[in-house]
C-alpha cells in the first residue's frame, strides 16, 4: 500500500503517527527526495528516507515532533551550519561514512480535539457549528438529537451512557442542556477520562447540580472537575453570545494542550546512547548494532560502526 494511502488510513481509524518526507539530499546518501516513510509513537516505521544513522535520527525527531505536536525539518549534515539556530529547524551532524547530507521534513498528525456537546438548545447547536469551523472533532448526545440540527456534527448519540463510555483524554465535554437534565449530563463525563468538562448554566443552577452530585456520592475531587466557561468578560445574553463565549475558553483549553493526549498509551520514554565511533545518537531499545567490552554495553547506529570499534 502506498505510504499516503496508509496514512489516511491512520487518520481515518484516529491513530497517531509522523509524516516524513526527504526534501533534499546532498549525495552520497542512499535516501532520495520524495521519499517518505510513517514513523509511529512507539518507533516503529513504513518506508524508506535512508538507512543506518539517518533512520535512527529521523525516528528519534519523530518521537519528539510528536509528544510536543510540532514539525521541524531536521538536516542531517557533515558540516552543520554556523549560524544561529532557526526555529522548527534541528540540525544534526553527519559523522557516518557517506559523508552526504539530508534533510527531512517531519510533520505529527494527531487526532483531533474532541468537542462533545450534550443537549439540543440553541447553545449546543451553536456550539457544534463553532466547533467545526474552529477544526475541532464535533460529537453531539441527546435523545432528540437530529442530524437536521447538527449537520456539521461527526457523530450523534441518543443514549448518555454509551456517549460518556466513548469519550477520550481528548475530548472536551460541553454540558449545554440548559437545565434539562444536567445533573445526569455532568456525571457521565466524570465519569469518563474528559479532559475538560464544563457546565452552560448560571452560578447559582451551577451551586445546585454540585449539590445533588454531592448527595449522590460524587468525591470532592471530581466535583472540582466541573467548570463553568468564563469565556468573554463581557455579558452575554443571546444563545449565540453564550456559545462564542464558551467556545472562547475552549481554545485556550485547546491551546494549553488540555485534551491533546494520545489514546494509544503513553510510549515509554526512549533511552538513549552516543555512537562512540561517529557520535551520532541511537535509540537503546530495539537497536541492531551493539558490542560489550568490560561489562559495559555499546551502541551503533549501522554495521561499519560497529565494526571499528570492535577492530581498534
Amino acid at each position: 500500500m502506498d505510504i499516503l494511502d496508509q496514512a489516511l488510513e491512520l487518520r481515518a481509524s484516529r491513530q497517531p503517527f509522523a509524516l516524513a518526507t526527504v526534501v533534499a539530499v546532498q549525495p552520497p546518501t542512499s535516501a532520495t527526495p520524495g521519499a517518505r516513510a510513517i514513523i509511529r509513537p512507539d518507533g516503529s516505521i513504513t518506508g524508506w528516507i535512508g538507512g543506518g544513522c539517518a533512520q535512527e535520527t529521523v525516528v528519534s525527531q519523530a518521537m519528539k515532533a510528536l509528544e510536543d505536536e510540532s514539525p521541524r525539518l531536521v538536516v542531517l549534515s557533515p558540516e552543520p551550519s554556523a549560524a544561529p539556530s532557526r526555529p522548527s529547524v534541528v540540525e544534526v551532524p553527519m559523522m557516518c561514512a557517506s559523508q552526504g547530507e539530508l534533510q527531512v521534513y517531519l510533520e505529527p498528525f494527531l487526532p483531533k480535539v474532541e468537542l462533545a456537546v450534550v443537549g439540543v438548545s440553541p447553545v449546543a447547536v451553536t456550539l457544534a457549528q463553532l466547533g467545526t469551523l474552529l477544526g475541532f472533532g464535533v460529537r453531539v448526545c441527546d435523545p432528540q438529537a437530529r442530524a437536521e440540527e447538527f449537520p456539521t456534527a461527526d457523530e450523534l448519540h441518543g443514549d448518555l451512557a454509551s456517549f460518556g463510555a466513548s469519550l477520550s483524554e481528548r475530548s472536551l465535554v460541553v454540558v449545554a442542556t440548559i437545565g434539562q437534565y444536567d445533573e445526569d449530563a455532568v456525571a457521565a463525563a466524570l465519569e469518563s477520562h474528559a479532559a475538560y468538562v464544563g457546565l452552560v448554566a448560571s452560578q447559582r443552577r451551577l451551586a445546585a447540580v454540585l449539590d445533588v452530585l454531592g448527595s449522590r456520592g460524587l468525591s470532592a475531587e471530581g466535583l472540582a472537575r466541573i467548570r463553568r466557561p468564563a469565556g468573554l468578560p463581557a455579558k452575554t445574553v443571546l444563545p449565540s453570545e453564550i456559545a462564542f463565549s464558551v467556545m472562547a475558553e475552549l481554545l485556550e483549553v485547546r491551546r494549553e494542550h488540555r485534551g491533546l493526549a494520545s489514546e494509544t498509551a503513553a510510549a515509554p520514554e526512549v533511552a538513549e546512547a552516543v555512537d562512540p565511533i561517529c557520535g551520532m545518537t541511537v535509540s537503546v531499545a530495539g537497536a541492531r548494532y551493539t558490542s560489550q567490552r568490560e561489562g559495559r554495553t555499546y551502541y551503533f547506529c549501522c554495521a561499519g560502526c560497529k565494526s571499528k570499534f570492535e577492530s581498534a
